[in-house]
């Protein structure tokens, strides 16, 4: 099985950005599973350093705009895959997760400058340690479990043009396209659709995240290291609005925008149009099914503060079982 070591994947101008004149490193067939090593987002500094603070201690990696965090490995060259196609992403695996990081940082969070909330604005850096089957998060005296629940936070086709930060960017030109999302059900199992705007699709993914609560409110989640085994497949000539996701379980819709009520509006209108495209429900079918069913969910994903551009992160949720058999 082809792989893409974890030394490519980290530490060079091209693992920061998504740019469609970086070099493959992969080619991959559709259908043929790969395997993805990732560093995790702040390039295992804090990890390998429990006792460094972010930004203070992170050396080179600061000395940049944007901070050369959240870094990715690709492009992987999917054979067949053309401008206007669907690159549909399969995740099968997540494993080898490392023990993760969680921080605080000046600035850079929900709270910054209120009274009293002082404690939340200074640096601060927690390890979280990871198995298949429970993190482990200690804080003074008190220690909280929970079982992992592993996905990729970014992942995306090159844009056609633009040069874009896998850390400040959501979307570019194409929200189709995807980017820095942290949607935690990017998850083993699902089928992440993203638009093709170059020949071979030319996918980058990484950010690995063992855990994360509902908006990753802090601005960053239970960053992890691991490995990634997936596959790509071709949907010809189609068009994406949004990114989606088939969990096996729930398609997705997703959409990053601000205000929060603006990204919700644009999830929920794609999750009809989808709905209408491919599963054959009429459109006020499918807006009352979404208004009075109790298993559709609106989600927030990331809503993270002080990172420029970056956009919240909300999906559209509709159980499959309600589809037509």
């Amino acid at each position: 099985m082809q792989t893409i070591p974890v030394s490519s994947s980290f530490g060079h101008r091209s693992n920061y950005c998504f740019d469609a004149s970086t070099p493959p490193v992969l080619k991959v067939q559709p259908g043929e599973m790969f395997v993805a090593e990732t560093e995790d987002s702040y390039n295992g500094v804090l990890r390998k350093n429990p006792g460094y603070l972010q930004p203070r201690d992170m050396g080179t990696y600061t000395k940049h705009a944007p901070f050369w965090y959240n870094p990715v490995c690709g492009p992987v060259y999917v054979e067949g895959a053309h401008r206007g196609d669907v690159l549909a992403v399969t995740i099968h695996n997540i494993d080898k997760m490392s023990t993760g990081s969680v921080a605080t940082v000046p600035g850079a969070h929900h709270f910054t400058g209120l009274l009293g909330w002082e404690e939340t604005d200074e640096m601060y850096t927690a390890m979280i340690e990871n198995s298949g089957t429970e993190s482990v998060f200690t804080y003074g005296e008190h220690s909280f479990r929970w079982r992992p629940q592993p996905f990729i936070g970014t992942i995306a086709t090159a844009p056609e043009h633009e040069v874009l930060s896998s850390l400040t960017t959501s979307f570019g030109s194409a929200m189709g396209c995807g980017g820095n999302l942290d949607s935690n059900v990017v998850r083993p199992g699902a089928t992440v659709y993203l638009q093709c705007l170059n020949e071979g699709g030319l996918l980058f993914l990484g950010d690995l995240h063992a855990s994360q609560g509902d908006g990753e409110l802090c601005g960053v989640a239970n960053e992890i290291a691991g490995r990634v085994t997936l596959s790509c497949n071709v949907v010809k000539k189609k068009r994406l609005r949004n990114v989606r996701v088939d969990t096996g379980q729930s398609l997705v819709s997703l959409y990053c925008y601000r205000p929060i009520e603006k990204g919700f509006q644009e999830a929920v209108r794609d999750m009809i149009l989808w709905l209408e495209e491919d599963y054959g429900f009429s459109r006020r079918e499918a807006y009352l099914l979404i208004s009075i069913c109790p298993e559709f969910r609106l989600r927030t994903y990331q809503m993270c503060s002080g990172l420029g551009r970056l956009m919240t992160t909300v999906g559209a949720e509709f159980p499959k079982h309600l589809l037509p058999s």
